[in-house]
């Protein structure tokens, strides 16, 4: 898990720090480092020749990127792969250019453009522009919707209609697109993680009135079950997803045959509308992502105030015995 704190805070605005978990305990926490206020969170991946989990920044203020290398919970090397105008807002992550990267897909906020970055050895190595959808609807999560073997599709939500849809991606280019269905807006984005079976991207949702997740099992394009995973009171927000237990120590080292679980969440949403919520956009003061490929997934919860000033928060395992049940 990653944290950073939050720009309010003088003492520890801009630090980053990152916490080893394993059997639903924290196990040892170390501090990163610390970056300018005006660079932000923007996503995790395997940046430089897929060898670890890197992070990259960005700047609020220049549209610049910076890729931190991160290796044994240290940060290990830095790169300027570029900078992109600040109309262009970070989608997500994934292997969209089919060559096993961590590639970044971009959306224009004024056109509803969308535009594939290739990234390779901590550089952007190519750029695609893979078309363009009206500004009703919004990026809110990407994984392998197709089942097809190491492909990364976008899923995006009309935020007039609560309707849902995916958009297969490979080459760089969009292959398919199918509708998924409807759910009202009162049921928010929580994060895409492997609930129903390990490699699975299955759709989480939060309800902002009652705090109750819901799962969405989505294979092939559809969804194929749904089911409820229980409730947190609303003072507690989702920090993201990774599966349990993970396939090396937990830390941040060598995960190359791993899968990425990109599942961010939203702080400060409440409206229950998509805003880009897998990645944390560029202002957001809290993070978390974990790295895994396993049988069952777990949800970590952080407090709605500064976790790092604060320490609170708390993991629990959705155990796959029978819809519902909650275990930890």
């Amino acid at each position: 898990m990653v944290l950073r704190g939050a720009n309010s805070s003088a003492a520890i605005a801009g630090q980053y720090e990152i916490y080893d978990i394993g059997n639903n305990a924290i196990l040892a926490g170390y501090l990163l480092g610390q970056a300018g206020t005006d660079y932000q969170f923007a996503g995790l991946g395997r940046f430089f020749d897929g060898d670890t989990v890197d992070m990259m920044l960005g700047s609020a203020s220049t549209g610049a990127f910076e890729i931190y290398d991160i290796s044994n919970n240290n940060i290990t090397n830095a790169a300027a792969p570029g900078a992109v105008g600040l109309n262009w807002q970070v989608g997500g992550f994934g292997n969209f250019s089919s060559l096993g990267e961590s590639d970044m897909i971009l959306r224009n906020t004024s056109t509803g453009g969308l535009e594939v970055y290739d990234i390779n050895n901590n550089q952007l190595t190519s750029a695609a522009s893979v078309g363009m959808v009206g500004l009703d609807w919004q990026i809110i999560g990407t994984g392998n919707f197709s089942s097809v073997p190491g492909e990364t599709d976008m899923m995006m939500r009309n935020t007039k209609t609560g309707g849902l849809e995916v958009y297969d991606i490979a080459n760089n280019q969009i292959t398919g697109a199918a509708f998924l269905g409807t759910v009202g807006l009162d049921w928010q984005f929580a994060g895409i993680a492997p609930v129903h079976a390990a490699g699975a991207s299955d759709l989480v949702l939060r309800n902002v009135n009652t705090g109750a997740f819901e799962v969405y099992d989505i294979a092939n394009n559809q969804i194929t079950g749904a089911a409820p995973l229980g409730s947190v009171g609303l003072d507690w927000q989702l920090g993201g997803f990774a599966a349990d237990p993970p396939t090396a120590s937990g830390t941040f080292t060598d995960m190359s045959n791993d899968q990425l679980v990109q599942a961010m969440a939203g702080f400060g949403g409440g409206s229950g509308t998509a805003d880009n919520l897998n990645i944390a956009a560029l202002g957001a003061d809290t993070v978390t992502a974990a790295v895994a490929d396993d049988t069952a997934t777990c949800m970590t919860v952080v407090v709605s105030e500064n976790p790092i000033a604060s320490k609170g928060g708390f993991v629990f395992s959705i155990k796959k015995t029978r819809p519902g049940k909650r275990s930890g």
